[in-house]
Order: C-alpha cells, then sequence, then structure tokens
C-alpha cells in the first residue's frame, strides 16, 4: 500500500488529469491499492484530499520555482525555458483544476487556492522586478505590481475553459502564444532581441 505521500502524488496526477469533479475516492483508493474505507481513514471526504493535495503541488511548485530562478542567467531565460518545458513550472498548468475547484469544491478554494494564486501572481512581480533590473523589461512606465497583476489577470482569462472553447484552440496553445506577447510586449530592445534570438532556434512554441 502507498504512504501518506505516495498518495497525495498519485492523487494529485488523477485530479490534473481527470479534474476535481469527475475522480472519485474509489479511482483513487484503487490506483493506490487500497479499500477506499482505509482512504477514508486516511482523509475524511475528497475535499480533504483535495485540498492536502493542492498544498503538496504548491510546495512542490515553490522550490521549483526558486531552484530554476536561482540557476537561470536572467528572467527571460527562466521563462522561455518555462514555455519550452513540459514540467508543470508555471500557473497555467493548474488553471483547469482551480477553475473547478472554484465551482465545486469553494471551501477548498478559499482556503488554499486563494493563496496559491496570490503567491504566483507575487512571483510573477519578483520576476517583472529582476528583469527591469537587468535592462530585460521596461520601466519607469507602469510599476512592477501593477504590471504583475495585469499580467496574471490576462493568463487566467487566456486559461478559462469558456474563452477556450469560444477561440477553439487547446490550452496550451492559446497560453503559450498569449505569454509570448505579453512579456516581448513589455520587454525593452535588449529583452525583444533575447526572446527572437530564442524563438528563431525554438519556433515550435509558436506553431
Amino acid at each position: 500500500m502507498a504512504n501518506y505521500e505516495q498518495i497525495l502524488r498519485t492523487a494529485s496526477a488523477l485530479f490534473l488529469e481527470k479534474g476535481c469533479k469527475a475522480l472519485t475516492m474509489d479511482e483513487i483508493a484503487s490506483v493506490n491499492g487500497m479499500s477506499k474505507r482505509t482512504l477514508y481513514e486516511m482523509f475524511h471526504d475528497k475535499a480533504q484530499l483535495l485540498q492536502e493535495c493542492i498544498l503538496l503541488m504548491h510546495k512542490d511548485n515553490i522550490a521549483r520555482s526558486e531552484r530554476d530562478l536561482a540557476m537561470a542567467d536572467n528572467v527571460l531565460e527562466w521563462f522561455l525555458h518555462s514555455l519550452s518545458s513540459n514540467e508543470p513550472n508555471n500557473m497555467s498548468f493548474y488553471y483547469g483544476l482551480f477553475s473547478e475547484v472554484k465551482k465545486y469544491y469553494p471551501d477548498v478554494f478559499m482556503n488554499v487556492v486563494r493563496d496559491v494564486n496570490s503567491w504566483h501572481r507575487m512571483l510573477l512581480e519578483r520576476i517583472i522586478t529582476r528583469g527591469q533590473q537587468e535592462g530585460l523589461f521596461l520601466s519607469g512606465i507602469v510599476d512592477a505590481r501593477r504590471l504583475s497583476l495585469q499580467l496574471f489577470e490576462l493568463s487566467v482569462a487566456v486559461a478559462d475553459s469558456a474563452v477556450r472553447n469560444y477561440l477553439e484552440v487547446r490550452h496550451d496553445d492559446s497560453s503559450t502564444c498569449l505569454m509570448l506577447l505579453l512579456i516581448r510586449g513589455i520587454s525593452s530592445e535588449k529583452g525583444i532581441a533575447y526572446i527572437d534570438k530564442y524563438l528563431e532556434n525554438n519556433k515550435a512554441l509558436l506553431q
């Protein structure tokens, strides 16, 4: 039988794949090689399990983001790598799940997702501030905090399922291209040159 953290990691992957409404406790128990009764002895309901999964994903995301930012030569290197990577190292990976959580599990959303969103918005502000200091982003026009709020709101909007269905685009198509255009739009000449050089060697990002 899987241990506590293994159960959370398995359940997290299932929540991201199937959504929090469709996924059942029976499925989670079966995948982890345990009875549903045993699972309920560890988590009194699906809401508690979902909340614990989100907290673990958030903890992993913080550690991953801080590690990758510390290793990057500049913020554009970090940003472009995050777009081309298959790892869930940016907020857009979780939007679909968080939208469902807000709709079907409002208490969980209020307890944890709101704080997770706040952290990602503050991370974006840090990235913009650092990019301005590195001369890669425009400065003196809009302050980093206001700009981070606007970019965060736009990225949330494009990831919304209703928006994606209306535009008839896949999530990865719309979010990647939009974020590239948004970041290029706030970049200095130095930053634009850096992005364009990267895209020249990674044309698949725009396809």
